[in-house]
């Protein structure tokens, strides 16, 4: 627990091999730490193992459901339904929504390096958690390129400047002043939004084991009382499950919302009382737009070249940028022709909505991060975003395949920092061999993708962050680069692989190219080495302190 499970789990490896097991309270694991068996566990099991854990009710079946623990044909219905919003040409679609996004939150830390100058700040340790700052751009892009709708996530003014946290604080439980103007705001235009950012947030922490409840522990080490944990969780929570129940009910809220503001043509979205507003262009004449438009209306995308495999042979469909829930509802099994029921629509658009905040958000504050302590790199990224886009304008299509080293930089954040820190898959049917281990049916098989981008084995100087890497024209990359093919796995292995990464990479550098074409970002002392927080995903556990400095 001290240590966290990446870290455990990467000593583990160095004394006893790839393949190991390891004991959660009474329930055994088996645990994967090499890309080779990665690859081949991701590719033979189809299954995610299922940990319940204390939700109930309807709660529970919006985990269930989602795409990232669907099952077997479910799985396939519903992963087939998401397909189309992540083909290159709906991602083209989403670019300028995206760039909006990145633009907003550009134009905030430009103000406050302003604000922080008039103030005579620069000699003065003020700072921004760029982490909570990322966190609501990323909630930006998931409402107006998956729903067509304005959560008004950045809304409102920037947190207050804020000087150096004191020893006896604790930063991880302290909330932006976003947050607090909307727990004291009765509405506004921008709570909507505020309160959305906080049950992300919130899911997330309390979900994890280290900030978690009591309960969930219990639950953990003594699987045969959980319907008894569980009922004492509801009948008495303590704070981490009761927050985690607020955040989570905040969520179906918001999905119920979205459903049925997509029904009524999206009448539902516009009105007061801190709904969301729909962004112009996403509804016409207020009837909802058509899931599916033709490629050639929204042209070829800068980003994820390379065939759409959902798609060989045939043009892959462009998404119009707000019609996912289009795609969900109308999805039909091949076979019954049966549709998705309301629920089910609600656990994929809960899974856009988490998924699209958190890791994109992780990954981009570790790359701030791995800037600051590498000015080296920091001056090269600078060189290129200067080239390819200048402080005048913002990124393209056209500029995204030239971005060469801004990518390379945001992958060699997620090897040493990967949000999506492991997967697991079940053992199904019968027993698979592993590394010359024999697997029974039943025994959940835990990928360590930490673990395997920290083997001094496959990555020559695995502690040093090192872009060129992923470089190949680059002469250090003999050096460098991994030994192993295909050891570099942010994004999962096999049919279980993250469906949405084109549409994460595509956003990282737009929001790269945009911000630091005019910024700077100065590391607020004391964050070396980085402290994180391991919980489903790995974050920053007190945030990445930064000062935004001007550059032109």
């Amino acid at each position: 627990m001290r240590l966290g499970s990446p870290t455990f789990f990467r000593q583990c490896r160095a004394k006893y091999g790839p393949v190991f097991k390891v004991a959660f309270g009474r329930t055994w694991m088996v645990v994967v730490a090499e890309p080779d068996l990665l690859r081949q566990v991701g590719t033979k099991l189809l299954n995610h193992s299922f940990f319940r854990g204390l939700m109930r009710g309807e709660l529970q079946e919006l985990d269930e459901w989602g795409l990232v623990s669907a099952k077997d044909d479910f799985w396939r219905l519903v992963r087939s339904a998401w397909q189309p919003a992540f083909s290159s040409a709906s991602l083209a679609g989403y670019l300028p929504r995206m760039t909006a996004c990145a633009e907003h939150l550009a134009g905030r830390m430009e103000d406050r390096a302003r604000d922080a100058a008039a103030d005579g700040a620069e000699d003065q340790p003020w700072r921004v958690d760029i982490w909570r700052e990322l966190g609501a751009m990323t909630l930006q892009v998931v409402g107006s390129t998956a729903y067509g709708v304005d959560f008004q996530a950045m809304e409102g003014a920037p947190p207050p400047l804020q000087g150096p946290v004191r020893e006896e604080e604790e930063p991880q439980e302290r909330t932006s002043g976003a947050a607090a103007a909307a727990a004291g705001s009765g509405g506004g235009s921008g709570s909507y939004g505020r309160v959305l950012v906080e049950a992300c947030r919130d899911a997330f922490k309390y979900s994890s084991v280290v900030y978690g409840s009591k309960y969930s522990r219990v639950s953990m080490l003594l699987p045969e009382l959980r319907p008894l944990v569980r009922g004492a969780a509801h009948a008495l929570p303590d704070r981490p499950f009761a927050k985690l129940l607020q955040a989570r009910r905040n969520l179906r809220n918001t999905c119920v919302d979205l459903i049925a503001s997509w029904r009524s043509g999206g009448g539902g979205g516009g009105g007061g009382g801190g709904r969301p507003h729909h962004i112009n262009g996403a509804t016409a004449n207020g009837a909802a737009p058509p899931p599916v438009v033709e490629a050639e209306a929204v042209g070829q995308s800068g980003s994820g070249a390379g065939a759409d495999t959902a798609f060989e042979g045939a043009k892959p469909p462009a998404v119009e940028a707000g019609s996912f829930l289009g795609l969900m509802l109308s999805a039909r099994d091949k076979a019954t022709g049966q549709g998705l029921n309301d629920r089910q629509v609600a656990a994929q658009v809960q899974t856009f909505i988490l998924a699209g905040y958190e890791t994109t958000a992780n990954a981009l504050a570790f790359t701030v991060y791995c800037l600051g302590v590498n000015p080296e790199v920091e001056a090269r990224l600078l060189a290129e975003v200067d080239e390819v886009v200048g402080p005048d304008r913002l990124p393209t299509a056209a500029d995204l395949p030239r971005l060469v080293y801004t990518e390379a930089v945001f992958n060699e954040a997620m090897r040493l920092y990967p949000p999506a820190h492991a997967t697991n898959r079940h053992v199904e049917g019968g027993p698979i061999q592993v590394g010359g281990y024999t697997v029974p049916p039943g025994i959940p098989v835990f990928m360590s993708i930490f673990s395997s981008h920290h083997n001094p084995d496959v990555w020559p100087r695995v502690n040093d962050f090192i872009p060129e890497r992923f470089l190949p024209e680059s002469p250090l990359h003999p050096q460098v680069a991994a030994r192993v093919p295909g050891a570099h796995a942010p994004f999962g292995y096999g049919s279980r692989m993250c469906i949405g990464w084109k549409f994460a990479v595509q956003e990282a550098k737009i929001a790269l190219a945009t911000l630091y074409r005019r910024l700077r970002f100065e590391l607020e002392p004391g964050q070396v080495p980085l402290r994180t927080a391991v919980g489903i995903t790995l974050s920053p556990r007190d945030g990445v302190w930064v000062r935004p400095v001007l550059r032109v």
